[in-house]
């Protein structure tokens, strides 16, 4: 019995990525329906993924940078804070959208699941990849501005391997929150609890120098702090950072996708009977 559930964890991730990329032509499909229906109608249209994100951050600039003063890196002025809080920022706005909308996507489309065959994952995965392309130009804007003024060549190079990591993180953590939903509706309020909570518990909004030794040593176990530390590095040091950060992503992204995939594929053959 053991063995037939480790033969089934190690094959879950596997079985996952060849279903989204056989269907893969039907993904971007809903993808892109989702980008158009969201803004469908309104006169800024797909200019609002841009001003959603540049809005936060201007408010969050004020807040933090010039009336909390503040400060981050050997420089300390406030345009290595900016760069500090947008290359967190950024990553966290396309985490939490995709955590949020990839959890109740399954009740969402309810409908779609009872009446037609096709590998249910799709739906998560369109759910977690939607932001990353709506909102990713803020990401790829901050980029070409390293490149251009500090020449952070590299930046380019590193920037598309985190972006997978953080892929295969917030697919994991989706799926098991989504087929949980399914069993217990009330997951999807308890997750948007969480991510209120999460943004002030991960140093996004402050460096992690302001925090005590025992909040430094807690600050470990948050999964999602070693890639945004990552990103932080990267955006403001030109470089990835740590090896102990770069590791520690590393692993909690490939347990999070292994771990969530194999729950989700474990149960969704119930879903269309209790949707």
């Amino acid at each position: 019995m053991i063995l037939k559930y480790l033969r089934e964890l190690y094959r879950a991730p596997f079985d996952t990525i060849k279903n989204l990329f056989l269907y893969r032509h039907l993904l971007i499909q809903m993808i892109k329906r989702e980008i158009k229906g969201r803004f469908a109608g309104s006169m800024g249209g797909l200019l609002w993924n841009f001003i959603h994100p540049v809005l936060m951050l201007v408010v969050y600039l004020f807040v933090f940078v010039y009336i909390f003063k503040l400060r981050v890196g050997s420089a300390g002025g406030s345009g290595a804070s900016a760069v500090y809080l947008m290359a967190g920022l950024f990553p966290w706005i396309i985490f939490a959208e995709g955590l949020s909308r990839g959890t109740s996507s399954l009740i969402e489309n309810a409908v779609l699941i009872q009446k037609t065959s096709f590998p249910i994952e799709i739906l998560t995965a369109k759910a977690v990849m939607t932001p990353i392309i709506s909102h990713g130009i803020a990401i790829l804007l901050l980029t070409l501005y390293k490149v251009i003024t500090v020449g952070s060549i590299k930046i380019i190079f590193i920037l598309p391997f985190l972006v997978l990591l953080q892929i295969l993180f917030t697919l994991g953590i989706v799926s098991l929150f989504a087929a949980s939903s399914v069993f217990f509706r009330d997951v999807i309020q308890l997750v948007h609890i969480i991510i209120s909570f999460w943004i002030y518990l991960t140093p996004i909004l402050y460096p992690m120098s302001m925090l005590p030794d025992w909040g430094k040593k807690i600050m470990y176990l948050n999964p999602f702090f070693p890639l945004i530390s990552l990103y932080q590095s990267m955006f403001v040091d030109g470089k990835l950072g740590g090896l102990d950060m770069l590791i520690l992503s590393l692993f909690w992204s490939i347990c999070f996708f292994v771990i969530g995939v194999f729950i989700f594929n474990k149960l969704k053959y119930e879903f269309a009977d209790l949707l």
